[in-house]
Parts: structure tokens; sequence; C-alpha cells
């Protein structure tokens, strides 16, 4: 017969309490010392933590400002490249007005030079070309009065564009019906260049045109000249 001895329940709990907190002091103690036991230093961590921190807030910054200047040279390189355009644009045009001129020279010189003008109203240099769009034209030419010049010619130039769209063939007049009164009005004694533009539909295409020079007052025709493109 063998004789345990007995502990009462309280007692149990109790030690077992006590047992529990000093697993739990040791695990404090372990966690809250485990740099020097590692080598880990907390305050060290946090400064390194708060100085990555600054960094990044320096990198946002720093490429914010990137994107901003990249933006901007952008921007001034679209304007550059729209001035160019620009420029070129504006020098091919100089370019063939300067031809234009020289060619209507020419015309005068030879005039001149013969000592013949055509008696009455004459016409040289027509041209009608694209200008831009493709449903938008310029058109240039040179007026010429011969004869006795006994005073200024005034009248109107009217240019009628034979155009196909949508499978039908119609005519339009420039100026226009509803154009000021002042639209094409020329007065000249000896000569005169004139030049224009004007618009056909979108689509349209341009098959010929004629050129009138309308007597003013009255709208006579004193001259027309017609031209086939296709």
């Amino acid at each position: 017969m063998m004789i345990r001895s007995h502990m009462a329940w309280y007692w149990r709990w109790l030690l077992n309490l006590l047992m529990m907190a000093a697993v739990a002091g040791v695990v404090w103690w372990l966690v809250e010392n485990s740099y020097r036991i590692t080598g880990f230093d907390r305050e060290e961590a946090k400064q390194q933590i708060a100085t990555l921190g600054d960094e990044n807030a320096r990198l946002k910054r720093d490429l914010e400002a990137a994107r901003a200047a990249h933006a901007e040279s952008e921007r001034q390189l679209a304007i550059d490249k729209a001035a160019q355009m620009e420029l070129a644009r504006n020098v091919s045009q100089l370019q063939d007005e300067n031809a234009a001129l020289k060619e209507d020279l020419g015309f005068l010189r030879n005039i001149m030079s013969s000592g013949a003008t055509p008696e009455g109203l004459g016409l040289a240099n027509l041209k009608v070309e694209q200008d831009g769009q493709p449903n938008e034209f310029r058109y240039r030419m040179l007026l010429t009065q011969g004869g006795q010049r006994k005073q200024d010619f005034k009248g109107r130039i009217q240019l009628i564009a034979r155009i196909a769209h949508q499978g039908a063939v119609s005519t339009l007049a420039f100026p226009e019906a509803d154009a000021a009164q002042t639209d094409g009005v020329v007065e000249f004694r000896f000569y005169q260049k004139v030049d224009g533009r004007f618009r056909i539909p979108e689509g349209a295409i341009l098959k010929g045109y004629e050129v009138r020079v309308l007597a003013l007052p009255g709208g006579q025709v004193k001259l027309s000249r017609s031209v086939n493109l296709q």
C-alpha cells in the first residue's frame, strides 16, 4: 500500500499560474533583449527607416520635377516643330510668289520691249493651283489694258469652277452671290495682278474653270478664259 501526498487544487492552479508567469517573463526578456543576442539594434533600425522615408520623399520630388521638365520640353519641342513647319510653309509660299513675280515681270518686259500692247483687255499667266487642303485652291493672273487707255478699267473678276461631286457635275461661282460688293473688283489703267482663293465642297473634284472679267457698272463680260483639267 502506497501513500501519496495530496495537494489542494487551488495550490496546483497557483503553481501553474506562477510557471506561466515565469515563462512569459523569460519570453518577454528574450524579445526585448534579442538585439543584444543577435546584434540587432532597434534604434538604429528606426533611424534607417526614417532615413529611407526621407530618401523616398526626396526621390518622389525629384521624379515630379523630372516629369514637369519633360512635359515642358515636349511642349517646347511641339512649339518649335510648329514654328518650323510654319516657317517652311512661308518660305515655300514666298518662293512661289517670287517665281510668279518673275514670270509677270518677264511678260511685262516682253510687252514693253516689243512696244505693242494687245488692244483692249488682256489676260496672261493664269494659274489655278491646290492650296493646302485638297478642296482649297489659289488662283492668280495678270490683266493688261492696251490701246488708247483713256481711262482706268473698272470691273470684277469672276471664277466659275466646274466640279464633280457625288456623281453629278455642277458649277460654282466665286465670289459667291452673297459676297461683299467689293470682292473681286479691280481698277487699273496699264496692268493689274490678281490673286485669290476659293474652296469647293469636300470630296469634290475640280474638272475645270472659267475666268470672266466683267465691266462695272453693268456686268458685261469683257474677257473670258476657260481651262479644262480633266
